[in-house]
């Protein structure tokens, strides 16, 4: 027999009476229909803001980190990383708005008035509600949940979750995708210091007690030796690892400039030119009277004598900063014919340098001016002096240069004792015979090159030191942003965005009355016939209900008995009051169900039990 109320209350009389707890829910349907406001922006401010700041936050990494090499620092290095998170940012507020909006067009699509042409607000003609598989199918769709493809439905707010399931999935991917990486080359500009004498007194001897500057020393006449031969050979400037065009200076050094005549010609001997002379002297030597002709240095050296080429011409020193040099040299077309002058100069010298090493071949000095040093070097202690170690560089110039070479009567090469011959022929047969292209350039990388390959110095000297400025190449990792990718991406995401906003505000259903959200709480306010389980709640938005309800204490359970009879009721019971009875029982009693009963439905069981017993 079914309890009734006052059997409840003569059941429990002997516990305190529970004072009834009433809650103004009550809510005043809106003008027009449409969601208040406040309801809006209740529900959408932390969505909106967040797909504000990440739309903001994308856009700034973007044209911040465009360009910008990565080891800069951890903005730029990270800037992928920040893009992503950016990205997942957006996508989450997205999908919050979309899945409100969807979810409020459900329930339009529930309670939607049919219009005057047939068809509802949202597209669905409306006659007797929709089925339950399309309310689950739009449910799905409002929560971007991939299950909407096992029920599909293909109305309105179906297709606008599966276009907004793959917006929400394509984001990430097509922001990341904006980033490219490619390799550039920064040009940072370092100073190095590096080992150059200029004049140092160390590559020189002294001649006397009063230590005149003299003759030079082995090491400078090995290193013209190994600069005559060094064209394409490497030169260690500093053991840092350094890449790019470098320059140093300015540097006092030895350089040489010549007047060239080119007399066209052949490899022949049958006018007796010399296929290679080179001679010297020095012009403002001190010319002895009634001297020696071989003595006195102001005339070139004889190199017309054939015993030139057995005996060598010999190299003579003399305290002075200037030589002028003669030379003839048969190039393979032209017969070149010199006229240079080799002195002190102040300038300054580049070359190309990888890993900190360079060509001997690839150094280029441009002077600013030839310098006289005359009167440093002759004079006592000329050899701790500015001009010290002229005369050794000088010595050991023309010892590489000196000499002569020529064809003999079977057309043979016979380079005497030059060591430039020597040194850089190209090919030198049987059957072919192949000169060098020029001598200038061989003259210039022996004086340039030969301090720089002298690795050696005293304290008594100046400093051996000077500054290599190096236009220091790094590669680097820049990422390249395709900006109109990211801004076209994020403009449709806030046009989606701002849409979903107008769509809740505007969109008027004249029955739903309020923002109905996917929540558990919200969908205790829907009523059946015997009222929603939130009591009194049916039109009241999800934060009053929270605000002023939401102590309240639900069960759920069996609120009516099942007897063999009549099958019991499963449902909802709070702690209010609640005058309204199913089959005559009080909801407010609220109980387990038992094994074996029936729940649910309506009808009698005897009925129900004939009819299985004849299946």
């Amino acid at each position: 027999m079914a309890r009734t109320q006052s059997s409840y209350f003569q059941k429990h009389g002997n516990k305190k009476a529970r004072t009834p707890k009433f809650h103004s829910l009550f809510t005043r349907f809106p003008d027009g229909g449409r969601i208040p406001f406040k309801q809006v922006a209740s529900a959408t401010w932390i969505s909106t803001t967040a797909l504000l700041i990440g739309i903001g936050f994308v856009i700034a990494v973007a044209f911040s980190a465009d360009g910008r090499p990565t080891k800069s620092n951890t903005w730029y290095e990270y800037a992928p990383t920040f893009i992503a998170l950016g990205a997942v940012l957006i996508r989450g507020a997205l999908a919050g708005l979309l899945g409100i909006a969807l979810y409020q067009n459900l329930w339009q699509n529930i309670a939607a008035p049919v219009l005057d042409n047939g068809e509802s607000l949202l597209g669905t003609k409306k006659q007797d509600g929709i089925p339950l598989k399309r309310i689950e199918s739009l449910h799905l769709a409002s929560r971007l949940a991939v299950g909407m493809f096992g029920y599909p439905s293909f109305k309105a707010g179906w297709m606008i979750g599966v276009l907004g399931l793959a917006v929400t999935s394509a984001v990430q991917p097509v922001l990341q995708s904006a980033i490219t990486v490619r390799s550039e080359i920064e040009i940072v500009q370092t100073g190095i210091a590096i080992y150059h004498p200029q004049f140092n007194g160390s590559l020189a001897q002294s001649d006397s007690a009063v230590m005149l500057a003299g003759a030079a020393t082995t090491i400078p006449r090995r290193s013209a030796i190994a600069a005559l031969m060094g064209e394409h050979s490497s030169l260690r400037y500093t053991d840092a690892n350094v890449i790019g065009f470098a320059n140093f200076g300015p540097v006092r050094y030895l350089d040489v400039a010549c007047k060239m005549e080119a007399i066209p010609g052949k490899e022949t001997n049958e006018y007796g030119w010399d296929v290679y002379n080179f001679t010297y002297r020095y012009p403002d030597a001190e010319k002895l009277p009634d001297s020696d002709p071989k003595y006195d240095l102001t005339q070139f050296r004889d190199v017309s004598n054939v015993l030139v080429l057995y005996e060598g011409v010999d190299v003579q020193t003399a305290l002075k900063s200037k030589i002028e040099v003669q030379a003839f040299m048969f190039n393979n077309t032209h017969y070149l014919k010199h006229l240079c002058t080799a002195q002190t100069a102040v300038g300054s010298c580049n070359t190309r340098i990888e890993g900190g090493t360079g060509s001997m071949g690839g150094l280029t000095c441009v002077k600013d001016r030839f310098i006289n040093l005359d009167s440093y070097m002759d004079k006592d202690l000329s050899f701790y002096g500015p001009a010290g170690g002229v005369m050794a560089l000088f010595a050991s110039f023309l010892e590489v240069f000196v000499g002569k070479a020529v064809l003999d009567i079977h057309g043979k090469l016979n380079f005497g004792r030059s060591l430039f011959m020597l040194g850089t022929m190209v090919v030198d047969t049987d059957t072919a015979l192949v000169m060098p292209a020029d001598l200038l350039s061989h003259m210039q990388r022996v004086l340039w090159v030969t301090p720089l390959l002298e690795k050696t110095g005293s304290p008594e000297q100046a400093a051996l030191n000077v500054t290599m400025s190096v236009s220091d190449e790094h590669n680097v990792i820049v990422y390249q942003v395709n900006k109109p990718r990211v801004i076209s991406t994020v403009a449709v995401v806030f046009l989606i965005g701002l849409g979903c906003l107008v769509y809740l505000s505007l969109w008027s259903s004249r029955v739903c009355g309020r923002l109905v959200r996917d929540s558990l709480v919200h969908s205790l306010t829907v009523a059946g016939p015997n009222g929603p389980a939130i009591h009194g709640a049916c039109l009241a938005s999800l934060e009053e209900i929270l605000h002023k309800a939401g102590d309240e204490k639900l069960k759920f359970g069996t609120i009516l008995e099942a007897t063999d009879s009549l099958s019991g009721h499963l449902g909802f019971a709070g702690e209010h009051y609640l005058p309204a009875t199913f089959h005559g029982t009080s909801m407010m009693s609220i109980g387990k169900p038992v094994p074996g009963r029936w729940y649910g439905g309506i009808g009698d069981l005897r009925n129900r039990k004939s009819n299985e017993s004849r299946i």
